[in-house]
């Protein structure tokens, strides 16, 4: 490949005392375009489908690789290399959607295939790999292999790495000897361009063998690295200019251990990096990672902070684009960088001071017509706002930049928003309270289209639950049980400022009837067996024995059932749900019916190693089948259909609850053997005052010896014993707000009551 040699330029800093209008005083920035630096091939991001399971869905490709208002123009896509050819189709349609926006497209692998690999090193801490010398000839046809799979589908690679970080633990480990002996050996053979090494952190014991070997460096096309734990001061790479090799930052990220600690200051710190990155003479910068909540946009589809500062670089200098020199002589705190495309030049100015700095511009040799520069700012306040036009006399300009920002200044404004661009308001509605009285999910659609914009128009919806964006449609369609919800719409405009509102919604039911019941606390016949398993509701569980298939229809002799009465005290419509398994989609279903109804094929039982609650359903998992019951005695029924399925427990509710984890305590099970409570539908039982907000008064009109509290998910909350049975007491409850179910329990009596916490 041609190279061209470039200078670089160091930036100078200089120490400045604030001005008496609280700005730094102004300092002077020359630029000679006709000084053509290190040519720029882009700027842009990775993503892994298979390492988070977030994808790129189509929404958030554009908002990555699109160049439009409210999208940031990456220009680069890095890919990983999966050691099996079987998931190469992964990321494909990612990497297709870049390429077709004309990004560059290259990929880096982490191992080689298994059985080229052995273990080099292995602690309670990581395992490092090497790849063994007799499969050098096939890791290159490896390489190869991905390479033509990549072009056949449409996205000719730009290059490939040998290795990802060969000098780091947890994947395959290289020296520099064998990394020296691929490249002189294997690489001519490599259908493209290399990069090498992309060392961990730009480390010199890494890269400096590999410069210094002439047949080495001679394969070397693009020098790559990343910059974990580099100081700046080592981005600067003589033996790399001296070696006049294209230098590509290929990964990096900051504040990865959780989502607050990505501030505004912490983005900036990303933008002081990139301008360099740049100023070091690097022709990529490529960061970790695109969707991420650390990441250029979060799960949610958004652009990030850190994405907006990428933007700023990758929105406006193109690839192909050089760097050119200049006599840079800001104030302490502030860099700069200046580039040159065919038909614009751009400025790229980080301030990292806590007030405005006021700096005075010559461009001089502009190869360009420019009669006006129009700065972009990101800052903590403002995401790529175009901030207005300056007028160049005779190449020349005064401005003041904002604290703490990034400002870019381009002859060709085109892809950002217009100056003056008022935001947009979302609207998802008013928060929401609704009542489900039906036994089933509520129906329910959110509209977003009352959200407005006074200068233009709104081009983008973004639904987000729980970080993680759901939908891009204005109006979202919800199917939601009892319980408390929220969802963010944002709304981007047609120039790309974007606004974002919440709706909460509560689904509620003022029912309160719970009930429980163990599988095995009751009359088992011969076809069933009753293991026992420590992660199952009281210690045991039924599954159908092996050979046992009643597939034409329920067996009808009654002692293949497994039969439970149960008491409901209030009426209502009701779910059953089980806690089951199966062991394959060929044994996982029961016959099932409620009094004598008909029987329901309950067919599609989780297919898993460990317990899953799941409703009673005909036909899809969708499809809960709902049972109309009056107060009193009511029947149960399971009959055996396919061996192996097992069930543990039911819950049976009229509230829309749905149980997790072991549920709450079972009725069928006594606690005491010779004790039988019979629910006392007559007993007077006050609580006061109801709702509840901290404690309650209780009286009954029977003595009871113990109260149990339940929440709507059947969960125990508190117990109480009395060693002398009582009518009264007085508790403290500081539960949070919701329906809560009070059981007393007397000598062969038992009542209960339900009351609202506020």
């Amino acid at each position: 490949m041609i190279r061209k040699t470039f200078i670089v330029f160091f930036l100078f800093l200089g120490m400045m005392l604030p001005g008496l209008d609280g700005q730094l005083a102004a300092q002077d920035v020359e630029i000679d375009f006709s000084q053509h630096q290190q040519i720029i091939r882009g700027f842009g991001g990775i993503h892994i489908n298979s390492w988070t399971g977030q994808q790129l869905n189509a929404d958030m490709q554009e908002k990555a690789f699109d160049n439009d208002p409210g999208e940031m123009g990456l220009s680069i896509f890095r890919l990983r290399i999966d050691p099996s050819s079987n998931n190469w189709t992964s990321e494909l349609p990612i990497a297709q959607y870049a390429r077709s926006k004309g990004a560059l497209v290259f990929a880096s692998p982490w191992n080689p295939p298994s059985h080229m690999r052995a273990v080099l090193e292995s602690t309670n801490e990581y395992t490092d790999y090497v790849l063994l010398p007799e499969y050098y000839d096939d890791y290159a046809a490896h390489l190869n292999s991905y390479i033509d799979f990549m072009e056949a589908n449409g996205v000719p690679l730009y290059a490939v790495s040998i290795q990802n970080e060969p000098d780091w633990h947890d994947w395959t480990r290289w020296t520099p000897a064998q990394m020296i002996t691929f490249l002189k050996n294997n690489a001519p053979d490599i259908k493209g361009r290399v990069i090498a090494p992309e060392s961990l952190g730009y480390v010199r014991n890494t890269i400096d063998p590999l410069l210094k070997d002439s047949a080495a460096n001679a394969q070397i096309d693009i020098l790559g690295t990343h910059l974990y734990g580099t100081p700046k001061a080592n981005f600067y790479y003589p033996l790399a200019y001296e070696k006049q090799k294209e230098i590509w930052m290929t990964e990096h990220l900051t504040g990865s251990n959780s989502p607050d600690d990505n501030t505004w200051e912490l983005a900036l710190e990303l933008a002081d990096e990139i301008n360099t990155c740049m100023d070091a003479g690097m022709s990529a910068y490529v960061y970790w990672y695109i969707r991420r909540f650390y990441g250029l946009m979060n799960e949610s589809g958004n652009i990030t902070d850190k994405g907006y500062v990428l933007s700023q670089f990758s929105k406006f200098i193109r690839p192909g684009a050089y760097r050119v020199a200049g006599n840079f002589k800001p104030t302490s705190g502030v860099s700069a960088t200046a580039f040159q495309n065919d038909s614009s030049v751009v400025l790229v100015l980080v301030n990292n001071n806590k007030v405005p700095v006021t700096l005075y511009f010559s461009l001089q040799n502009l190869s360009v017509q420019a009669e006006k520069m129009t700065r972009f700012t990101t800052s903590a306040s403002k995401k790529m706002v175009n901030d207005g036009s300056l007028d160049l006399n005779n190449g020349t300009f005064t401005v003041s930049i904002d604290a703490m920002s990034i400002t870019t200044f381009t002859t060709d404004p085109s892809q950002g928003g217009r100056y003056g661009n008022q935001a947009p308001t979302a609207s998802a509605g008013g928060d929401r309270q609704i009542e489900e009285t039906s036994g089933s999910a509520v129906q329910l659609t959110l509209d977003g289209q009352e959200s407005t914009d006074p200068d233009g128009e709104i081009v983008k919806y973004s639904w987000a639950e729980n970080g993680l964006q759901i939908s891009t449609l204005p109006a979202l369609a919800l199917e939601l049980t009892t319980g408390t919800y929220a969802y963010v719409l944002t709304v981007t405009d047609n120039d790309g400022a974007t606004d974002s509102d919440t709706i909460n919604i509560t689904i509620y039911n003022d029912n309160s009837a719970e009930l429980w019941l163990e599988a095995e606390c009751t009359t088992v016949g011969s076809n069933w067996d009753n293991p026992d398993d420590e992660t199952a509701s009281n210690g045991q569980f039924l599954t159908v024995k092996t050979g046992i298939q009643s597939t034409a229809g329920p067996s009808a002799d009654e002692a293949d059932h497994l039969v439970y009465h149960f008491h409901v005290n209030e009426s209502g419509n009701f779910k059953v749900w089980g806690r089951v398994k199966a062991p394959s989609y060929d044994d996982d279903s029961f016959w099932i019916k409620v009094n004598n109804g008909e029987w329901t094929n309950w067919n599609g039982l989780a297919v898993k190693t460990n317990w899953e609650w799941m409703a009673v359903f005909n036909g899809s998992a969708e499809n809960h089948v709902i049972y109309p019951l009056d107060t009193g005695w009511h029947t149960l029924s399971l009959c055996f259909r396919e061996d192996g399925a097992a069930i543990d427990k039911f819950y049976l509710t009229n509230t829309g609850n749905q149980p997790d984890g072991l549920g709450a305590d079972a009725s069928n099970c006594a606690e005491e053997p010779n004790r039988v409570d019979q629910l006392d539908n007559n007993a007077e039982v006050l609580i006061y005052p109801n709702p509840v907000k901290t404690g309650f008064r209780l009286e009954s009109s029977f003595a009871f010896s113990t109260i149990r509290v339940f929440d709507q998910s059947g969960r125990k909350v508190l117990e109480r014993s009395y060693p002398e049975t009582s009518t009264a007491d007085d508790l403290q409850f500081n539960e949070k707000q919701g329906i809560y179910l009070i059981q007393l329990l007397g000598n062969k009596q038992m009542a209960v009551k339900k009351f609202r916490v506020e």
